[in-house]
């Protein structure tokens, strides 16, 4: 129980950090507490229900606003609140395009246990992929978008918002850190770095919700095998009480220190480590 809180802990940290949040609970699921890489994957996902939670209620003002603009029109609602909207939804629509095939195909790798150096290996993956979440992070740290979401006209809020869910989409592979790739893509498409904070956490929420879902189909539920469900539900709850309340300081934390050099020399480091011991076991 110990380890699963400890997991819980974590993610509640490591979810405001742009260091994969997902590929940090699996490795450490893994490799320190013996859960096999499937239950570890599922457990990941899953622990993102809290940190969800605690996005909704950081950001309450603005949903319950993009949700009265679904609604027929009894309400007054503003035309930020229906870009906001609209982003939502095309940067939901592009999100699947990616991570939906992603997520099959990085199932079947990790169901395939066929050396005993499975483990070893997923490793090594998601030490490459946080090296490439580096390198992304320090080749966008210097831009400073100028645009705003309240001056950008709906046809290119749709491209914009599309072309960043698509990149979303590639961070549920464990190791490709959602916020730190979609606040570096809404950059590159020259939105300021409120709006592309802002939004990306906006975005976060209807596809994470998603994500559970589909592991829950498609994964057969295995978080539920793995651990009963009160234990389940105290996990959720440890994540989202840490995330809330560490939210606005990481976030801080976040914009004023380059992990891109943390996610590099993370994934150096497990290269230096696993690679003799596979060549020399």
């Amino acid at each position: 129980m110990i380890e699963y809180i400890i997991i819980a802990l974590l993610q509640g940290i490591f979810e405001w950090l742009p260091i994969s949040s997902s590929g940090q609970t699996f490795v450490i699921a893994m490799n320190l507490f013996g859960i096999s890489a499937e239950e570890a994957y599922s457990l990941a996902i899953w622990l993102h229900l809290g940190t969800t939670l605690a996005v909704l209620l950081k950001f309450r003002t603005d949903f319950i606003k993009i949700f009265k603009s679904f609604l027929p029109k009894t309400y007054t609602v503003e035309e930020i609140d229906i870009k906001k909207r609209n982003w939502l939804v095309y940067a939901t629509i592009g999100t699947a395009i990616t991570a939906l095939p992603l997520y099959f195909i990085f199932r079947i790798i990790i169901s395939g246990a066929f050396s005993a150096f499975q483990g070893d290996l997923i490793t090594l993956v998601i030490s490459g992929l946080l090296i490439i979440t580096g390198i992304i992070l320090l080749k966008t740290r210097k831009i400073y978008g100028k645009s705003t979401l309240e001056d950008a006209p709906q046809n290119e809020i749709t491209k914009d918002s599309f072309l960043a869910g698509l990149v979303q989409g590639v961070s549920i592979l464990p190791g490709i850190s959602r916020s730190g790739v979609t606040v570096s893509s809404i950059l590159l498409e020259n939105y300021n770095q409120g709006n592309a904070l802002s939004l990306s956490f906006l975005m976060s929420v209807p596809v994470a919700i998603a994500s559970i879902i589909v592991d829950i189909i498609f994964g057969e539920g295995l978080v539920f095998g793995l651990i009963d469900p009160f234990l389940i539900i105290l996990l959720t709850i440890i994540s989202f009480l840490i995330g809330y309340l560490t939210i606005e300081i990481l976030l801080r934390v976040a914009q004023k220190i380059s992990f891109g050099y943390f996610c590099i020399a993370y994934g150096v480091i497990a290269y230096l480590i696993i690679i003799p011991f596979l060549v020399n076991p």
